[in-house]
């Protein structure tokens, strides 16, 4: 009988945990927040299941595979389990929305969907409950880099932009493990690819590709209205989630499901009810005559540019901050001038960002709620307050949900809608 070391014990951990003991392995488990140690467990195992936390750096990492011992993440466990089909979509930005689409379009048309992975619930707890259903999977990096069997029927590279340098070392490895999401794919599986970025359009695969996002090509937008494969898809003006990357987002969505044979008549009522995912370009509502966005899932400058993109010039009150990631914000000052009447930045970056951001109107907070204090001070009625950090929320909060859902309290208190 194979045993197992799974370390990690957050949701993906627990899940891979009840996995292996529901198909006989003796398992035994671990996790540094708890100060476990794994050399009390690696010589007694034949194989190690990480966190998607746990970066290759990590001491257990390399020690396993300096022993020989195979390391996977909960992602691949699961897999092995698997008797359905999957669609597997991934990408710096916009993977959780694209998930979310797609499962909703296909949910309308087939019996037996489960959305899940990186978003929703682990695939070993799917697997548990329906091994064979058509699995809808958000796909990080993180779980991309320990990928050995995955094999999707569609899959869908949305964009990529530096992101999570601190755990995969290089962008090379970042986008290899993207990439690697694909690496298995037959000539009967499909795979759509940004045609906009060489990183994501050059991608290889055995699967028939099709190429998204630049006219001519096989999936585009002109003149408000979405195509593929020379069928309109739907006019982004009756789309209530705001910005051309959500847009985007809705393209692929809908490509992949009419490439599941989901009739235009779903998709259309799917897209034009849609009103977007929490903390994703969240419309709070007005308060004191301002329109005020939740954006804290903004992590990455290419998220924050995203979202200027989505308002008119020098209408945005934009808080921004956190802790760095390594973005380049040099590379959207003029962006940010262009759009914004004032940023309120607050968190470990803030120094750096208003640095990046010189000749814009830059103040700095003590914490959040000073920071929606002096944006609601900066903004006058039809102005937008905008709340997308563009780094991680780790510095003052437990994650991005804990940080918008302070921020929706702060606005609340402040204000009255």
């Amino acid at each position: 009988m194979k045993k197992v070391l799974v370390w990690g014990l957050g949701v993906s951990g627990k899940a891979a945990v009840q996995l292996l003991k529901a198909k006989g392995f003796e398992v035994y488990a671990g996790d540094d927040a708890e100060g476990d140690r794994f050399e009390e467990y690696i010589n007694l195992v034949d194989m190690v299941v990480l966190s998607p936390g746990i970066p290759p750096h990590h001491s257990l990492w390399k020690e396993a595979e300096r022993r020989g011992l195979e390391v996977i993440g909960e992602l691949e466990l699961a897999w092995r389990f698997f008797s359905g089909k999957a669609i597997a979509i991934t990408g710096t930005d916009g993977k959780s929305t694209t998930t979310r689409l797609t499962y909703l379009m296909l949910r309308e048309f087939y019996a037996n969907v489960e959305e899940g992975a990186n978003a929703g619930i682990p695939l070993s707890q799917i697997v548990l409950r329906n091994p064979s259903c058509l699995a809808v999977l958000e796909v990080s990096s993180f779980q991309g880099k320990t990928l050995k069997t995955f094999k999707p029927h569609i899959g869908a590279f949305l964009n990529i932009s530096e992101d999570h340098l601190d755990w995969h070392g290089s962008m090379d490895d970042y986008l290899w493990s993207k990439r690697n999401i694909f690496s298995r794919q037959g000539e009967e599986d499909f795979l759509l690819l940004n045609a906009s970025d060489e990183r994501v359009s050059k991608t290889e695969s055995k699967a028939k590709k099709f190429y998204l996002l630049e006219e001519g090509k096989h999936g585009y937008i002109n003149n408000g209205r979405a195509y593929f494969l020379g069928e309109e898809l739907f006019e982004v003006e009756k789309l209530k989630i705001r910005g051309r990357h959500n847009w985007q987002n809705a393209l692929f969505a809908s490509a992949i499901a009419r490439l599941m044979q989901v009739p235009l008549e779903i998709i259309r009522d799917v897209l034009y009810s849609f009103a977007g995912l929490p903390h994703r370009m969240e419309y709070l509502g007005i308060f004191n005559g301002v329109q005020v966005y939740n954006d804290s899932k903004s992590t990455t400058v290419n998220a924050l540019k995203s979202a200027l993109e989505s308002f008119e010039d020098g209408k945005v009150v934009l808080i921004a901050g956190g802790r760095d990631k390594g973005g380049d914000f040099e590379s959207i000052r003029e962006l940010v001038k262009r759009k914004t009447k004032s940023c309120v930045l607050i968190g470990e970056a803030k120094e750096k960002i208003a640095k990046a951001w010189q000749g814009c109107q830059v103040y700095l907070a003590r914490d959040l709620e000073d920071a929606v204090s002096m944006a609601f001070d900066r903004a006058v009625p039809g102005d937008v307050l905008l709340f997308s950090p563009a780094c991680a929320s780790f510095d003052m909060f437990k994650d991005y949900k804990d940080r918008g859902n302070r921020f929706k309290d702060y606005v609340n208190s402040l204000t009255k809608p």
